[in-house]
C-alpha cells in the first residue's frame, strides 16, 4: 500500500495537460526518484494521447461528474480497479492527476480518500487567473458543441456565484465555481482530510517555470529539470474570430440531422485547420465591462484562500487579473470571414480525401473479386 498519495486535482485550464505530458514521458525517471505515476494499460483507447487518471475516477465516482452517464461509469469500473490495484501494490509515494477531481463535493472526496486508503494524502492545485481561465473555458464550451455567447456564459457564471457558498458546495450545476473558487477548493479538501494542500500558480510563460513549481509542490525540487520535456504544444486555444465561426457552425449543425459523431468530426477538422494558420486574429479576452467584476471575484477568492491552510507555490500575483494587459481589439468582419473561409476549405479537403479513400477501396474490392 502506498504510504503517501499526491493528488493533482487541476484546476482545468491551468497547464494540466502540459504537466501530465511531462509526468507521462518521465514516469520511469520519477519512479527512480521515489514517486510512482501509474500508466494504465488502457490509455491507448480512442484518441487519447495524454495520460491522466480522470477516466479511471469515473469508475468510482460516476455521476458525481455531471457529464458522466451511469453507463460510462460502469464502463470505467475496470479502469478504476486497475488503478486502485496499482496504488495498493506500490510502496512509497503515488502521484495521480485528474483535473475533474477539483469539482467533486465533500461526500465524493471522502469516498475517494476512503477507497485509496493511504495514511497521508497531499493535494496539489494548479491555478491561473480568472481573466485567463474563463476565456479558455468558454472556448472549450464552444469546442464541445455549444453556441452560447461569451457574455451569456459569464452571466450564467455570475448567477451561480451570487447564490452563495452553500449553493456552490452542494449543487451539481455549480461545479465550475467548486473548482475556480480557490479558497473554497482548498478548504474543502483540507476539511475532508488532506494532510497538505498546495496551490501552484501558473505563470503562463515559460511553461518550464510551471513544471519547476509543480516539482517543488510534489517534493521533488531536484527534479525541476526532468530528462524529457514535451516538444509539441499540448493545447492551442482558438482566437476570437475562430471561436465565433465555430459557434456559428455549431448552430448550423444543430439544424441538420447529423449524428453527434459527424458533428465532432466537423469540429475536429475545423479546429485543426485553425490551429495551423499563421495569422489567426486576436485572442479571446473578457469584455471590458466584465473586467471589474472579475477583479472583484479574484480578490474575494484570494482573501478566502489566505484564510485556509493551503501553501502557495509561486507568485500569488499570477492569480490576479490584469486588465491593462488585455488590449486585444474585437474581431473584425474580415478576420471572421477569413476564419470562415479556412473552415470551409478544411471541410472540403477532408471530404475530398474521404471520397478518394472510398473510391480506392471500391477499386481494390473490384480487383479482388474479378
Amino acid at each position: 500500500m502506498a504510504a503517501k498519495i499526491i493528488l493533482h486535482i487541476g484546476v482545468q485550464k491551468s497547464g494540466t495537460t502540459f504537466l501530465q505530458q511531462v509526468l507521462q514521458e518521465n514516469a520511469d525517471a520519477l519512479a527512480g526518484a521515489g514517486v510512482r505515476y501509474p500508466v494504465l494499460p488502457d490509455w491507448a483507447r480512442g484518441k487519447r494521447t495524454v495520460a491522466n487518471h480522470e477516466w479511471a475516477s469515473y469508475g468510482l465516482l460516476g455521476a458525481e461528474f455531471p457529464w458522466v452517464s451511469h453507463d460510462r461509469a460502469s464502463e470505467e469500473a475496470t479502469s478504476w480497479q486497475t488503478l486502485l490495484d496499482e496504488v495498493k501494490q506500490t510502496p512509497g509515494t503515488v502521484l495521480l492527476s485528474a483535473e475533474a477531481l477539483s469539482i467533486i463535493r465533500t461526500p465524493a472526496i471522502h469516498r475517494l480518500l476512503d477507497a485509496l486508503g493511504a495514511g497521508e494524502v497531499e493535494v496539489v492545485v494548479t491555478a491561473r487567473s480568472l481573466d485567463r481561465s474563463l476565456p479558455s473555458l468558454w472556448q472549450q464550451h464552444i469546442r464541445n458543441g455549444r453556441t452560447v455567447s461569451f457574455e451569456t456564459y459569464l452571466t450564467g457564471l455570475a448567477a451561480d456565484r451570487e447564490k452563495g457558498r452553500d449553493h456552490i458546495e452542494t449543487d451539481p450545476s455549480a461545479h465550475l465555481w467548486r473548482a475556480f473558487d480557490l479558497g473554497g477548493l482548498a478548504q474543502r479538501w483540507s476539511d475532508a482530510g488532506a494532510t497538505r494542500v498546495s496551490v501552484v500558480t501558473t505563470p503562463g510563460t515559460p511553461p518550464h517555470l510551471l513544471w519547476q513549481r509543480f516539482a517543488e509542490a510534489i517534493g521533488l525540487p531536484a527534479f525541476a529539470e526532468p530528462p524529457v520535456m514535451p516538444t509539441a504544444h499540448t493545447h492551442t486555444g482558438l482566437t476570437a474570430p475562430e471561436t465565433l465561426v465555430l459557434s456559428s457552425m455549431n448552430a448550423a449543425i444543430r439544424r441538420t440531422a447529423w449524428s453527434g459523431q459527424n458533428a465532432d468530426w466537423v469540429r475536429q477538422v475545423v479546429t485543426a485547420r485553425f490551429q495551423a494558420r499563421p495569422e489567426r486574429g486576436g485572442k479571446v479576452v473578457p469584455p471590458p465591462d466584465w473586467q471589474p467584476r472579475l477583479g472583484k471575484w479574484t480578490e474575494e477568492d484570494l482573501a478566502a484562500l489566505q484564510d485556509t491552510p493551503a501553501h502557495i507555490v509561486g507568485d500569488v500575483q499570477d492569480l490576479r487579473s490584469d486588465p491593462s494587459s488585455e488590449s486585444t481589439l474585437p474581431p473584425t468582419p474580415e478576420e471572421t470571414a477569413q476564419a470562415g473561409a479556412e473552415a470551409a476549405v478544411a471541410l472540403a479537403e477532408a471530404a475530398l480525401h474521404e471520397t478518394l479513400i472510398q473510391r480506392n477501396i471500391r477499386r481494390l474490392r473490384h480487383r479482388l473479386t474479378t
